[in-house]
């Protein structure tokens, strides 16, 4: 027994036999060790228990955490041992750099989890309140908190590895301009979506028009606003575009929607043709209780260049459950029918050719040759 501390004091390779070994057992430990932390944060997830609104710790929780809790508590204490070693300086340089990277990865990731909780719990809250408002700055406040940890993780994690962060920022200064040449676009996006937040032109949920796109807002992002448009594909526009952008908002109709054609009609029609077809339309129209009668505008409209064109426009009340589709639908039979009646035909893109001709269009006569 006496010889035991001799042995372990032995020097192999510039080092004590006993660092050696401890170095040769710590990652049985480090393992050890990650597994029961393992074990312990799988019981505590599994011990809470959710009465009513759901908290910030809850939804921390709810996120696959042990890993990187684990590997935390890890990092953490073979950093400590390795301090204890005193192993020599360029072995020791090179196995805290890699316990460092393991640690600063998994610090970042869980704050990136927790950013990730906070988002759900400020979306929590803002379903429990009546404005509308909230719904659209809880994923924004989110994505904004995510990168803001990321940007400051990469930060400190450089700052530890020695890297003045300082002279790196005063550098990334002097390329300024290049960089907002660059960047722009993801610039005016960002301040399009502060615009839209503020602003509120629509919320999550409406069925708006920007543009030629139409569709229902899904999701008010950090670059775009994505749009479920009726072909039921998605479709992402820029923020800055949005912000810059006409927007129809079709949901505060109120209920109300406005229908409006041009029927085109060939110049074979005659005068009592069009009168009888507008007032049929007009009286049929006024007959619908859906629509709205004080703004019936069924009128002979103007002359185009091959048709006679009746303005038809008046608003009808939708409910919540009928389709849009099927409503335009049956005006536009309706439309049919009565044209129908009247004896009416629909006018096309026609052309008609008049050929003059005139004495000096005429050919000259042969020339007549000697007998």
């Amino acid at each position: 027994m006496n010889s035991y501390p001799e042995v372990m004091n032995h020097m192999f390779l510039g080092i004590e036999s006993w660092k050696l070994v401890t170095i040769v057992l710590l990652p049985l430990i480090l393992y050890a060790v990650r597994i029961v932390v393992l074990m312990g944060c799988s019981k505590i997830k599994k011990a809470q228990v959710h009465f009513g609104e759901k908290s910030f710790f809850q939804f921390f929780l709810d996120q696959k955490i042990e890993k990187p809790v684990s590997w935390i508590v890890v990092s953490s204490l073979a950093f400590v041992i390795i301090e204890y070693l005193n192993l020599p300086v360029t072995l020791a340089k090179y196995v805290i750099i890699i316990v460092k990277l393991l640690l600063m990865f998994n610090v970042v990731r869980i704050c990136y989890m927790a950013a990730e909780a906070f988002g759900h719990s400020m979306e929590e809250w803002a379903s429990h309140t009546n404005n509308h408002f909230d719904d659209q700055l809880a994923p924004f406040a989110s994505r904004t908190l995510k990168i803001l940890v990321i940007i400051v993780g990469v930060l400190i994690g450089l700052q530890n590895f020695g890297v003045n962060v300082t002279a790196l920022l005063a550098g990334l200064g002097i390329g300024g301009v290049a960089i907002a040449f660059a960047a722009q676009d993801t610039v005016a996006n960002v301040f399009g979506t502060i615009t839209i937040i503020l602003d509120r032109p629509f919320k999550l949920g409406d069925t708006i028009k920007v543009g030629d796109t139409e569709g229902t807002v899904t999701e008010v992002g950090f670059r775009s606003t994505r749009i479920r448009t009726y072909y039921n594909s998605i479709i992402s526009i820029p923020n800055s575009v949005v912000a810059k952008e006409r927007i129809d908002n079709l949901t505060l109709r109120d209920g109300w929607v406005r229908f409006r054609q041009v029927a085109g009609f060939t110049y074979s029609a005659s005068v009592d043709q069009i009168r009888a077809f507008c007032d049929n339309l007009h009286y049929q129209l006024k007959q619908d209780a859906v629509v709205d009668q004080n703004r019936i505008v069924v009128a002979f409209n103007s002359y185009g260049d091959s048709s006679l064109n009746v303005l038809i426009q008046f608003h009808y009340k939708l409910d919540p459950d009928q389709s849009d589709a099927k409503k335009v639908e049956d005006f536009l039979i309706l439309i049919a029918n009565i044209a129908a009646e009247n004896k009416l035909d629909w006018a096309y893109p026609t052309r008609t050719l008049h050929v003059i001709e005139s004495e000096k269009s005429k050919p000259l006569p042969a020339p007549v040759g000697p007998n």
